[in-house]
């Protein structure tokens, strides 16, 4: 696999991913929480969208759910 192929399937997806989570970091922290929350899914669907057919994104955005729970429920105990 070369370098465009490896940054165009893995990378580029994964620094996208690295960036919504981010997101959500202080989202039940603020006044628009649920904005923040549906910013978040839109971003998800978007990243669904832009890599069509890849199965490291699916990997990717199970892990973005997944994260989004956590994160829900760890910023409810603070």
């Amino acid at each position: 696999m070369n370098d465009e192929t490896f940054k165009a399937k893995y990378y580029n997806p994964f620094l996208e991913t690295w960036k919504i989570l981010k997101l959500i970091q202080y989202a039940d922290q603020t006044k628009d929480s649920d904005a923040q929350w549906q910013r978040y899914m839109k971003e998800i669907d978007r990243l669904v969208n832009t890599y069509p057919d890849n199965k490291f994104v699916e990997m990717l955005i199970t892990l973005l759910l997944d994260a989004g729970d956590v994160i829900a429920r760890e910023n409810k105990k603070e």
